[in-house]
């Protein structure tokens, strides 16, 4: 797999270049070697020290392939001291951006442009995703009264499975119920049946769209998230196109859909829901997550280390396996 290169462009505030420096190698870079990552360059331009003047540094790290990429963020993230660092030094800071990167001739030349399917007509459906957590004695007894209450409520499209091992903050049991309208949602009653006292906790969503679908999946994923309210609304179109453009160049994305969410449920007030069925768990885990498309332009919407960073909640990221179509 290619070789990774992450990029710190950072302009100093006046007469602090060499501060700046000092701190971010002695303060970041042991934790990001760490992490795995290697020192490769740290550029100062002009290159003079200035006394009252801004200096921009650029850090160069890199990292073996885009799987040893996402190592080092699953290891990173969930650490504070990373971003209270960052914060720590803002006082050092103008402006500074971070951007991932490889070789030019690396970039796969082959790879094509996934077909897209012609937008559908009609209304859209009312999606229910609910992720539970499920005492550990008691999930078969409980998935069966589970399917049967869906059962009873009439949606159009049901599925309840157990998750699937690497699912985050997913849950034990993935339920995903599509109705034609509110009111049939309304009159199914379904949510009455997650009173069980063996239901710990539970995230979920409730939500209107129309999938778009190009052929059978094996796996169905849904991923839970909120954008804070301050987020301008220009920048949350930009997320929001770029979740979309995925299955642009994701092929094994057979089904997908990208909702705004009517109604939560949890601790957690999720905004929008990200739903998709993949051709198999390797499609999920191979091509979605190594595709630059998604460690190099849509990943930089969740990471704490850049400044486009819109996503600071902890996201439900949940997958099972499915027999036939869920998002159709």
């Amino acid at each position: 797999m290619a070789e990774v290169f992450i990029v710190d462009r950072v302009v100093t505030a006046p007469g602090c270049g060499q501060t700046f420096i000092d701190s971010y190698l002695s303060g970041y870079a042991p934790g990001a070697r760490d992490r795995g990552m290697e020192l490769r360059d740290v550029l100062v331009s002009p290159p003079i020290l200035f006394d009252d003047r801004p200096n921009v540094v650029t850090i160069t790290w890199s990292l073996p392939s885009p799987q040893a990429w996402w190592q080092m963020t699953w290891q990173g993230r969930p650490d504070p001291t990373v971003a209270r660092w960052w914060d720590g030094i803002s006082e050092l800071v103008v402006e500074r951006s971070r951007s991932v990167a490889t070789r030019s001739q690396d970039i796969d030349r082959t790879e094509n442009s996934a077909p897209m399917p012609d937008p559908r007509a009609g209304s859209p459906a009312v999606g229910v995703t609910r992720l539970l957590d499920v005492v550990e004695s008691e999930r078969p007894r409980v998935l069966s009264a589970l399917r049967t209450a869906a059962d009873a409520g009439g949606p159009m499209r049901a599925l309840l499975e157990p998750t699937e091992a690497g699912s985050r903050n997913g849950g034990d049991i993935l339920v995903h119920l599509r109705f034609p309208d509110l009111n049939a949602w309304a009159r199914s009653d379904f949510d009455d049946a997650l009173r069980d006292p063996a239901i710990t906790n539970v995230n979920g969503v409730t939500y209107r769209g129309t999938p778009l679908h190009r052929g059978a999946g094996t796996v169905y994923r849904a991923l839970l998230l909120r954008v804070p309210p301050e987020v301008p609304a220009d920048r949350v179109s930009a997320f929001e196109h770029e979740l979309a453009m995925m299955p642009t160049y994701v092929s094994t994305i057979r089904a997908w859909q990208l909702s705004r969410v009517d109604n939560a449920i949890g601790n957690t007030g999720w905004t929008h829901v990200f739903e998709q069925e993949f051709t198999d768990v390797d499609g999920l885990m191979g091509p979605y997550l190594m595709h630059p498309v998604h460690w190099a332009v849509v990943d930089r919407w969740f990471d704490p280390e850049t400044t486009d960073m819109i996503i600071r909640d902890r996201v439900c990221h949940s997958f099972c396996r499915t027999d036939g179509p869920v998002l159709s």
